[in-house]
């Protein structure tokens, strides 16, 4: 399924640092400093996090910081940025592997892509919360849950003979945000997750989708 080339789509309106990356070792630092930052964001949630606090936790200097990024509201949205980049990633992988039926059952495989990130990203189920703080531009393109629904739209698309309607990617941003809040709230407490919310996530987005379904006639 075609899944590449997602993270090009995300990437020119998100990253916003004050010198690009030439170098393998700026790239290093760049991303050694949103590591610390995420570390940071899972310790004491977005709110608290400080360009200080992330110079502290990386072992560098504050001006190292603001090298690349100008002020913690850019540093979330970098961050904010690749853990989109990396669940798309996860997707590619886990939809490669599991060759869901229909197209219902895909964008139920892109649930547990998002379990895995909970488990497996630091700082993951925080910088969810942080949609409106990392990005607060009107702009419904710079929205996450917009930029994951459109890519579930062109994989559907592409591969499951879906029509190209406004009105399906709305239903579909309607899903991932339904996805996003829950699982949130099951990693809340942090650890594996309340398994019994996932479990209700993935059968309210089938019966929401299952629905849109039968009202539109789509393919199953």
């Amino acid at each position: 399924m075609p899944v590449n080339n997602v993270t090009e789509e995300i990437r020119p309106d998100a990253v916003q640092v004050r010198n690009e990356p030439i170098q393998a070792r700026s790239s290093d630092r760049i991303a050694a400093l949103l590591d610390a930052a995420a570390a940071v964001v899972a310790e004491v949630g977005i709110e608290r996090l400080t360009t200080a606090l992330v110079a502290d936790r990386a072992e560098a200097s504050i001006g190292t910081v603001y090298r690349y990024f100008p002020d913690r509201i850019a540093v979330l949205t970098a961050l904010g940025t690749r853990s989109v980049e990396r669940f798309l990633r996860q997707f590619e992988a886990d939809i490669v592997e599991k060759k869901p039926e229909s197209w219902i059952d895909a964008v139920v495989v892109s649930i547990g892509s998002s379990v895995a990130m909970h488990r497996g990203e630091v700082g993951f189920t925080s910088i969810r919360l942080g949609d409106l703080v990392s990005s607060p531009e009107t702009d419904v393109s710079r929205i996450k849950t917009y930029r994951i629904a459109q890519n579930l739209h062109d994989v559907l698309i592409e591969n499951y003979g879906l029509p190209q309607d406004p009105a399906f990617l709305t239903r579909l941003e309607v899903a991932v945000t339904m996805i996003d809040a829950l699982l949130v709230r099951a990693f809340m407490l942090g650890g594996a997750g309340d398994e019994t919310i996932i479990d209700e996530c993935e059968q309210v987005v089938r019966n929401y989708l299952a629905r849109q379904n039968e009202s539109d006639a789509l393919p199953a």
